[in-house]
């Protein structure tokens, strides 16, 4: 017996479900004397694995076996066959079931509706007077002679039958469960009076657990509109709530997504959260960050209710070492976020720049409150997370070697070159393009050095970081991601820029983590980058800067950025 999974095709036609639901097949008489084995399977086009469907799923099968005595469908048992007629409307098919029929069926065509999950097999068996052969892409299927003298063609094939998802979930507050839903409960928001109530604190919360296992789930969504985040994905989340009242627990979302058979299940949580008001002061709760048009934003532990005259209660101090700026800059607008309502905004009556440095305070003699009546406490000076663009260089195959290279003096990725003294002693490369780890993408670039050998002088270099747009003048931040391998000592590495202009900066690495992916950064001074000066930027280890360091090295490096520093005028 053959099992078989793949797709059958006769004269380059592939049915679809839709195409075979309510269609008839014209009968077909073969030739006299003609004997071929073939058939045509309703697999849905345009997918990676037409054969992993969902449970509830009909297939049509149509046997075109020319000369054959005798051919039967057989099914497992659960499975059904169906009769002709319905269509994609028809939700519930079990009207058009073929009740008198078993597990086995002579015609040449069969409608299956698949209800067993798991792997299901449809046999198709079929029967002649003379020995035939069937041709496929995994070979070729010669039919066997049995103790009745006539020939078999006997072919499995096998589904993947997904079940349908049944969403598991558990709730529970400060470690201890207080819901518990299985996949087999059935829940209804037409029930909401009779479920339970759970008590919480003003800006505490409840983690959400998904335990579905039924239906093979891949993405899970919590929705709570009254929680936040208010919607968001993980097997495990912890939701806060911040007003004062009574609320709903929400939803859990559970999917497949992506190449498998999708399927969506959505079942409400069965759960009241009461909100009272918090034990806890009122207070800054998050780091300060400036956006990208200068608004100042910082979060708290609570929600917070709209004020307004608030400004004066702020101090906002800037510094610039390079500039020697040093004030207080007054802030003209304090306000709640319209996005989220944990969240406090400062606009100024200045511009402040990257290169500044921020703190923020407040004096605690404001009216600012929480949605559960508590007064924003004073706090600061905290700093603030300047705001800083993204990368200039906006290619992967400069940023991050995602581009391969079959050039022979490359380092194996595009726009990078290393030069013949590339190839160390026993075929070992200083740099070379992997893409067994990244960081960004799919590729990184590893340097290294067997424990025979000294720090390789080899410099990895690049042209033409300004070929796709110009570099304006200015000072740029530049970061790597780095990993490190355990038991590596090198001390430093330098990059240079020259052609016309020559910087060189020095990268301390010695005291930073091995084994895990680091961002290391750096900063660059630069008069304009033109396409026409195919500027050479260089990366090399120097064994001049890294007295001592002996033994086996391994560094990965990737996911290289220039982002621009703002001057202060």
């Amino acid at each position: 017996m053959k099992n078989i999974k793949l797709y059958i095709i006769l004269c380059g036609i592939l049915l679809s479900i839709s195409a075979c639901e309510e269609q008839e097949y014209a009968d077909y008489t073969a030739p006299d004397e003609l004997s071929d084995v073939s058939w045509l399977i309703g697999t849905q086009p345009f997918v990676n694995d037409p054969f992993s469907i969902n449970v509830d799923t009909h297939m049509p099968f149509m046997d075109l076996s020319q000369g054959a005595v005798s051919h039967e469908w057989i099914i497992e048992e659960g499975n059904k066959y169906l009769n002709t007629g319905f269509t994609s409307r028809d939700s519930i098919l079990d009207e058009f079931v073929k009740e008198d029929v078993g597990l086995t069926l002579s015609d040449p065509k069969a409608f299956v509706l698949f209800r067993n999950s798991g792997f299901n097999k449809v046999r198709l068996l079929n029967k002649f007077n003379e020995k035939v052969t069937y041709k496929s892409s995994e070979g070729n299927f010669e039919a066997v002679q049995g103790s009745d003298g006539l020939w078999v063609i006997d072919t499995t094939f096998t589904f993947d039958v997904f079940a349908k998802i049944l969403p598991a979930f558990s709730i529970s507050k400060d470690g201890a469960e207080v819901l518990n839903i299985t996949g087999d409960q059935e829940t209804s928001i037409e029930d909401e009076a009779s479920w339970p109530t759970v008590e919480i604190e003003a800006a505490t919360g409840l983690t959400y657990m998904d335990n579905t296992t039924i239906g093979r789930p891949n993405a899970t969504t919590w929705i709570i509109p009254d929680g936040v985040p208010n919607q968001v994905g993980g097997q495990e989340q912890e939701i806060k709530f911040f007003k004062l009242g009574t609320f709903n627990a929400g939803t859990i979302r559970s999917q497949r997504i992506n190449e498998l058979p999708r399927y969506v299940r959505e079942k409400v949580i069965p759960l009241k959260v009461k909100v009272i008001q918090s034990s806890q002061p009122f207070e800054f709760d998050g780091a300060f960050t400036e956006n990208e048009d200068e608004v100042i934003r910082f979060r708290v532990n609570g929600e917070v209710v709209p004020f307004s005259g608030e400004e004066g209660n702020f101090t906002v101090h800037v510094t610039n070492s390079v500039t020697g700026f040093d004030q207080n800059i007054d802030v003209v607008s304090a306000r709640v976020s319209e996005d989220n309502a944990i969240f406090i905004e400062l606009i100024l009556s200045q511009p402040i720049y990257n290169s500044d440095e921020v703190t923020v305070s407040y004096n605690g003699s404001g009216s600012i409150e929480s949605a559960d009546e508590r007064p924003l406490g004073a706090f600061g000076p905290e700093n603030v997370m300047m705001h800083f663009g993204g990368n200039i260089i906006p290619e992967k195959a400069h940023a991050s070697f995602e581009q391969p290279s079959g050039a022979a003096n490359r380092a194996f990725a595009l726009n990078y070159f290393t030069g013949n003294n590339n190839i160390l002693g026993g075929g070992n490369f200083a740099f070379e393009r992997v893409t067994t780890k990244s960081s960004d993408g799919d590729a990184s670039m590893k340097w290294s050095t067997p424990a025979s050998n000294p720090l390789p002088n080899v410099n990895l270099w690049s042209f033409g970081l300004a070929r796709i747009a110009p570099i304006p003048a200015g000072t740029y931040r530049i970061t790597y991601d780095l990993f490190i391998e355990p038991g590596t000592t090198l001390k430093t590495f330098r990059t240079e820029f020259n052609k016309p202009t020559f910087s060189r900066q020095v990268w301390n690495i010695e005291n930073e983590p091995r084994g895990e992916w680091i961002t290391v950064s750096n900063t660059f001074t630069t008069a304009e980058i033109t396409p026409a000066q195919n500027l050479r930027y260089t990366f090399r280890p120097h064994a001049a800067e890294n007295p001592g360091v002996t033994g086996a090295q391994v560094m990965y490096i990737d996911n290289l950025k220039f982002i621009e520093i703002e001057e202060r005028p």
